[in-house]
């Protein structure tokens, strides 16, 4: 029977029914690798062990035989030989390499960073990989991030042989060689790092890396930083640190990666100037969140600054620092060559606290000198203490500085007091300000304090003001100023133009130059500042009485001050002055006023001020004072009436005048004068009443230093006339002529010729009130008591009225006198021969008296003296008194027939005894001399 027969045979079952016949049928004809039937199995499994096969599944079983599977473990093995070559050639020639590579780039661009590996080496088994010129680009932009010469990193490859798709690495070494990076940000603020993300955690990834236990070294780096926005670029070179591996045994919280880091020779480049030799070691921990910063050093030519700290969390950037530094401005200035030359060195210790743009910083900022462009500051300490949140900050601290000063303008001892808070460039301080002195242009402010003061600038706009503004006083140019107060200042300053109002300014009293002002009040002032020019406009201006040069003015109420000032000169005017009556020394002044005033006041405190003057009449001494009018100049160094036009002692002048306010300027007077009393002015020129009268005509060409009219140059012609009123004054009527040439105080006489109804003099030669004189005199007089009264009485010679009065010396009759006075005009040296009709002594008549005079700065010397009584008696004498010493006059006569009486007269004994030998009559011959006199008298009598 044939196979086939029995396989037919098998396929009909007596058991089954037709349709699971037809089933099993279908199933061996199946030809794949799915289920069959038990009774299908069955049949195959028969089929495939017959010689020939018949069905589809009796031909698959076919294969699976010994023979076949001894074929097929040969053929596997076969394989995997094949399989490991395939492995050995693809890592000999570079494509297990390249596959690795691969891997890294695609990391690298998860991060949106494209890299570039030259030439990269893996060995097998796996242990050390090796990156030889690895370049990093920007993905997006190609921006050049940075390159690395060499990068060798040592790996340990756990469970390597595990029968898992998973493995750790374990990173244990890495060195990075020839590090360099570039950071730049374009002129809008945008960094080349701008695309850089970091892709989010792959839990399923097969391959973990693990760095902890790794030990990182970068042997040498630089980074390249450049700033087109801020013009700042830099390198910062020979780049070392090293990353030590977490202590393992340290508690969690401790597990921190040992850092150290320098740089050296590192560049910053600022507006294209360069700080060169900056260096930095760092030595600090860190792990994923927190970095502990044992120190950090940072030097330079320009700076130094030391830094500890921790930072708590790097996520929420979480940081506290103590800082450290000392900046040299003068190194700062000397490197970076800014626009303001910088001098100085100054010192900053502090803390710096913060969370993300959230900081605090509380520390001190001292130096001894520190300088800017012509500001300096002397003995500087700051104490601040401030918080801030990205560009917002509120600062409050105190400030004091020995000195500060800028070109002309000085403050010792300041005092800044109050807090600052803003938001970048925009800020709001409130504080107050004190100084012990302020010094500008010549002036001096002492005592300066500015109340409940506040700063606003928003958005370019400046804002100030102050409640008050309080100083002890103001000095300048001799001017001084007490008890100023001001209120209400506000001030506004936005594009170059700067405005300012003051409600009202006060001062309590003002020197200057000897006027006293008590009391100045200004009222709304107004200020407007800008192209280098400031308006000043104030409505109302009260002044409170004044003195000056013995003139007092009553309160005067000014209305609107202008000022203008240019570069440092202030120039002003004012509404018409109506000063009133001005009181003087010896009468005042009526109706003064002040027409279109207008100032000029100079950088270095001299000023200029002009007005039309006008006076309405007054009094001066005895005397009617008219009107007057001129055209005022007043300076620091003088005061000008020009163009002047008086009614001054009943008479008239012109011209023009010129008086210096000091000593070292020159004061002028050029005016022609007509029907003046000379009264006054020879009242003024002796300092007491003259009773002569008369009237003056001529001119008058002076000049002389200060207010020295006894120092002038120039020429005086007068000619003098009696008026009709002269004699019922009760003064003497003088007329005659006077032409006088004067230089520097010397007094040259062209012609002197006076007359008096009684007196006749004439002059020549020369004389000075402060040096010597020279003056040859012609004097005779019928009354001899009018001269007296006139050239000694009042005060004209004072020292000889003095030495008459100790004698009781009294002048009588006729009188005549030729001779030379030379020397001190005040005590002259006479030279000359005297007459007189009666000389009375101690009010004893004498008789007549004759006698050649000498007096010098030793003694008075009379010789050839004769005194002849009116009965025929006299005698011949002659007189040594010398002008210093007591007790030492001598006294020699020859007596005919005086009268004892006379002598009993001229003796200088007190007044009872004069009384009791007063009666005396008897005729006295002979010779006496007396020395030692007045109160050491000996002598003897012959």
């Amino acid at each position: 029977m044939s196979v086939d027969d029995r396989d037919k045979r098998s396929d009909k079952s007596p058991s089954a029914s037709p349709p699971e016949q037809e089933a099993i049928a279908d199933a061996l004809q199946s030809e794949t690798d799915e289920p069959l039937p038990p009774s299908a199995e069955a049949i195959a499994e028969r089929d495939a062990a017959s010689p020939h096969p018949v069905t589809p599944q009796g031909r698959r079983r076919r294969y699976l035989t010994r023979r076949n599977a001894l074929i097929a473990t040969i053929a596997a093995s076969i394989g995997v030989v094949a399989l490991i070559l395939l492995l050995v050639l693809v890592y000999r020639f570079g494509y297990f390499d390249n596959y690795v590579a691969g891997q890294i780039k695609d990391t690298f661009a998860k991060y949106g960073v494209r890299a570039e590996i030259k030439d990269f080496h893996a060995n097998f088994p796996p242990k050390t990989v090796e990156m030889l010129n690895l370049e990093l680009y920007d993905a997006q932009t190609g921006d050049r991030l940075g390159k690395i010469d060499r990068v060798l990193v040592t790996i340990k490859v756990k469970d390597l042989y595990a029968v898992s798709l998973n493995r750790n690495i374990d990173l244990d070494d890495i060195k990075i060689e020839g590090l360099e990076a570039w950071v730049t940000f374009d002129e809008q603020g945008r960094s080349n790092f701008r695309n850089i993300r970091i892709p989010p955690p792959d839990i399923n990834r097969r391959i973990l890396l693990s760095y902890t236990a790794a030990h990182i070294e970068i042997i040498s780096g630089i980074i390249h930083y450049g700033d087109e926005r801020h013009e700042i670029s830099g390198e910062a070179r020979n780049l070392k640190a090293t990353i030590e591996p977490k202590d393992p045994n340290a508690p969690l919280e401790r597990q921190l990666h040992p850092i150290v880091l320098s740089l050296s020779n590192s560049t910053f480049t600022y507006d294209g100037r360069p700080v060169n030799n900056i260096d930095i070691q760092a030595r600090a921990r860190a792990n994923e969140t927190r970095v502990e910063v044992d120190e950090l050093v940072l030097r330079s030519p320009v700076a130094e600054a030391r830094l500890q700290g921790t930072m708590d969390d790097w996520r929420a950037l979480r940081y506290q620092m103590n800082i450290t530094s000392t900046v040299d401005l003068t190194q700062v200035s000397d490197v970076l060559q800014p626009g303001v030359a910088l001098r100085g060195v100054g010192n900053f210790v502090g803390t710096v606290t913060g969370e993300g743009d959230r900081y605090k910083v509380d520390g001190t900022i001292q130096s001894d000198a520190l300088a800017a462009d012509g500001v300096r500051l002397k003995g500087l300490n700051v104490t601040a203490k401030g918080s801030g949140q990205g560009q917002s900050y509120n600062v409050n601290g105190r400030a004091v500085a020995e000195l500060l000063t800028a070109g002309d303008f000085q403050l010792n001892t300041v005092q800044l007091v109050g807090g600052v808070m803003g938001t970048g460039s925009d800020f709001r301080w409130v504080g107050e300000l004190r100084a012990a002195a302020a010094r500008a242009y010549g002036t001096t402010i002492a005592g300066l304090i500015l109340l409940d003061t506040r700063a606003d600038l928003n958005d370019g706009l400046l804002r100030g003001s102050s409640s008050q503004l309080r100083a002890d006083s103001l000095s300048s140019s001799g001017a001084r100023v007490n008890g100023i107060t001001a209120s209400d200042l506000r001030v506004r300053s936005q594009n170059d133009v700067t405005t300012a109002t003051v409600s009202s300014v006060k001062a309590g009293t003002v020197v200057a130059s000897g006027a006293n002002v008590n009391g100045v009040t200004a009222r709304n002032v107004d200020v407007v500042s800008g192209g280098g020019v400031t308006s000043v406009v104030v409505k109302e201006v009260q002044v409170g009485a004044t003195s000056a040069a013995g003139a007092e003015i009553g309160s005067l109420n000014i209305a609107g001050v202008r000022l203008s000032v240019r570069g440092g000169w202030i120039e002003g005017s004012t509404a018409d002055i109506n000063a009133g009556t001005v009181k003087l020394a010896d009468g005042q002044a009526e109706n003064v006023r002040l027409a279109r005033p207008v100032f000029v006041v100079e950088p270095s405190g001299r000023y200029r001020a002009s007005a039309d003057l006008s006076i309405g009449g007054g009094v001066l001494g005895r005397m009617d004072l008219g009107q007057v009018q001129a055209k005022l100049v007043a300076t620091s160094s003088e005061i000008q009436l020009n163009d002047f036009k008086a009614d001054v002692f009943k008479g008239q002048a012109t011209g023009n005048a010129r008086v210096a306010i000091g000593r070292s300027g020159t004061s002028r007077i050029a005016a022609t004068f007509s029907g003046v009393d000379i009264a006054g002015p020879l009242t003024a020129f002796a300092g007491g009443v003259v009773p002569l009268a008369g009237r003056a005509s001529g001119r008058a060409d002076l000049a002389f230093p200060g207010t020295d009219f006894k120092q002038a140059s120039g020429a005086l012609n007068t000619q003098l006339t009696a008026a009709a009123d002269d004699n019922e004054s009760g003064r003497i009527p003088i007329t005659g002529e006077v032409a006088v040439l004067a230089d520097r105080g010397l007094f040259q006489i062209q012609r002197v010729d006076l007359q008096t109804s009684a007196t006749k003099l004439k002059a020549s030669g020369q004389f000075s009130f402060a040096g010597d004189s020279n003056l040859q005199v012609d004097l005779n007089s019928s009354d001899a008591s009018e001269l007296q009264a006139v050239l000694i009485s009042s005060g004209l010679l004072p020292d000889v009225e003095e030495q008459m009065r100790s004698y009781g010396l009294e002048l009588a009759d006729q009188l005549s006198f030729n001779g030379t006075l030379k020397g001190a005009l005040s005590s002259p040296d006479i030279d000359g021969r005297v007459s007189l009709g009666s000389l009375l002594v101690n009010g004893n008549d004498l008789g007549s008296l004759s006698a050649s005079i000498v007096t010098t700065p030793a003694e008075l010397r009379v010789a050839d003296g004769r005194l002849t009584e009116t009965d025929g008696g006299g005698m011949q004498f002659t007189l040594n008194a010398p002008r210093t010493g007591v007790n030492n006059t001598t006294f020699a006569a020859t007596l005919d027939r005086v009268n004892a009486r006379t002598l009993i007269a001229t003796l200088p004994l007190d007044k009872a005894t004069r009384e009791q030998l007063g009666d005396t009559q008897a005729g006295v011959s002979g010779q006496i001399q007396i020395a030692g006199i007045p109160d050491a008298m000996s002598g003897s009598a012959e």
